[in-house]
């Protein structure tokens, strides 16, 4: 199953930003799956898909971990819902019922990709 989020993780990278980003194994020089990848590699590789393509990826640090790595989210979207991230979060608050600004109703899907620090298969699967 695993093997399977990898490769929907691949061709969605791959046709949706074209030959301008690196493949998760071009950019680490192994293939996802043969060994483990280390935390500062995973946000490289995410730096590295928001620096090139800026209008569809945003990476914003949220915190630290308690051995003072960064903890991003990653937004990765049409150039439109980029641009309109603010509406769209306001929105879906309204939708949540916290503000009074209910908007269209918006998917939002939030994967977070890591509970426990010794999981391997949380970071290889972002």
């Amino acid at each position: 199953m695993k093997n399977l989020y990898l490769l929907l993780a691949f061709f969605i990278l791959n046709f949706s930003f074209g030959q301008t980003v690196p493949s998760p194994t071009e950019f680490l020089g192994y293939e996802l799956g043969t060994q483990f990848t280390r935390h500062h590699k995973v946000i490289d590789y995410f730096e590295t898909l928001s620096e090139t393509n800026p209008n569809r990826v945003i990476l914003e640090k949220y915190g630290e971990t308690y051995e003072g790595r960064p903890l991003y989210v990653a937004y990765v979207s049409a150039s439109k819902n980029i641009s309109n991230l603010e509406s769209i979060r306001s929105q879906h608050l309204g939708s949540a019922g916290i503000k009074s600004d209910r908007g269209n109703d918006f998917p939002i899907v939030w994967l977070s990709y890591n509970v426990h620090g010794n999981e391997a298969s949380s970071t290889e699967a972002s």
